[in-house]
């Protein structure tokens, strides 16, 4: 059964225009005298109507043509100018416009366009603006990834079920990347993260995050998930001796510093005295050559192991035990090792090596670094700590170091800003 609407005619709005009554007397006597017409008929008068209104009520036909092709631009008067407002879309993108009869240029290409056509309407001008905008919006266009899908897929499944040093992996639900973990000679575990670029198809694969030390690690991209883990193995396996002296360090010396290490950290601060510690970085490249060694602790001792150290540099030898010739250009028998009730707990405020002046041993994962020179004194501070007191007290600036007093003796003591 079709449809109808009852169609109500305004006699204040109509009454005066006698186009507006032929139009509705055209229609028909029957459809006058019972007031229902179909959907078709009101759909044809409203929009004769509202042309025929238009044309009477004195509106141009520029201001129709702008709202048939621009919708979404309103046209307002403010103050003595004739302003335009609204949205343009291009390429599925909006932008938003407010421009006036008098256009102030807000893009240098689009005012030279404009003043090299002379357009003599609104509409010419959006069509150039829209023509400027849209080479440089890219086209929204939806893309398949299946195939590169089922390649992750079919990569994982066959890596996962023949890959003989791997010992755990997880794959993404949205297959964005591959966390995996494998082993190297002496069952070291090794994590790696691979990510996956579903656009690149000859690069879907590459390692983004890793354990190793920084340096020499270029990782390629590859369509393979197998060849992006064989380059990671060929790096674990260049870095054997590395990981070999640092656990050997760690498992023979009282290491301070890192608390937890990682296999990228490339440093060990080890205590050598009760009072002296070594920050001892290895080139994990190059093992066999000496180490960069750096004294913290009270300077009348730390120079006692400058000269040692000095003395035996010498007496180095590439190729022999790493560790053995750690010992003999430290002038030490072995390392002293952290007992088991060390930093237990304890009933002092502060214990040896602590900040004197927040008593913590770290801040922000760091130790303190700078030590008072008084003898009578040697106490610790974390330079964070020593640098915010000594401005708080206003000390004295040289370039990048504060000069003040040491908060426990008051004698001299200097600290350089935190890095």
């Amino acid at each position: 059964m079709e449809r109808y609407l009852l169609v109500e005619t305004s006699q204040e709005k109509r009454s005066e225009s006698s186009l507006s009554t032929s139009v509705k007397n055209s229609c028909g006597g029957k459809a006058k005298e019972n007031g229902w017409v179909s959907c078709e008929v009101v759909g044809c008068i409203e929009y004769i109507l509202n042309i025929a209104l238009t044309l009477v009520s004195g509106v141009a036909m520029d201001d129709l043509y702008l709202w048939l092709r621009y919708p979404l631009m309103i046209k307002y008067t403010e103050g003595n100018n004739t302003c335009y407002k609204g949205l343009i879309n291009v390429n599925m993108a909006s932008f938003t416009l407010v421009l006036c009869e008098k256009i102030i240029p807000f893009e240098s290409e689009i005012h030279s366009i404009i003043a090299s056509t002379h357009p003599k309407d609104m509409v010419t001008i959006l069509d150039k603006i829209v023509k400027v905008i849209s080479p440089k919006v890219p086209t929204s266009v939806s893309t398949n990834n299946c195939g590169i899908y089922r390649h992750v897929l079919r990569e994982y499944s066959e890596f996962t079920g023949f890959y003989l040093n791997l010992k755990s992996s997880c794959l993404a639900s949205d297959l964005s990347k591959i966390d995996i973990a494998a082993t190297d000679e002496w069952n070291r575990e090794h994590v790696v993260e691979v990510s996956v670029n579903h656009i690149n198809e000859e690069g879907i694969f590459k390692i983004t995050t890793d354990d190793l030390p920084q340096g020499r690690n270029a990782f390629k991209e590859s369509s393979s998930l197998k060849g992006v883990m064989d380059q990671f193995l060929v790096a674990i396996e260049a870095l054997q001796p590395f990981f070999n002296l640092m656990d050997v360090l760690d498992k023979n010396c009282w290491v301070v510093d890192p608390a937890e290490p990682k296999r990228r950290c490339t440093y060990r601060r080890i205590n050598i005295s009760e009072n002296v510690s070594a920050l001892i970085t290895v080139d994990p490249y190059n093992v066999a050559s000496i180490p960069d060694i750096k004294f913290l602790g009270p300077e009348r001792l730390v120079s006692k192991y400058r000269n040692i150290v000095n003395e035996n540099l010498e007496h180095w030898t590439s190729g022999e035990d790493v560790y053995l010739q750690l010992l003999n250009l430290l002038g030490l028998d072995n390392f002293p090792q952290k007992s088991i009730n060390d930093r237990g707990c304890s009933d002092l405020l502060k214990e040896n090596g602590d900040c004197s002046i927040c008593f913590c041993l770290r801040l922000n994962g760091r130790l303190p670094e700078v030590v008072c020179k008084n003898t009578f004194c040697e106490n610790y501070y974390h330079t964070e700590c020593l640098y915010e007191w000594l401005v708080s007290v206003n000390a004295r600036r040289f370039f990048d170091e504060v000069v003040g007093q040491c908060p426990n003796c008051e004698k001299n003591i200097s600290c350089p800003a935190p890095r």
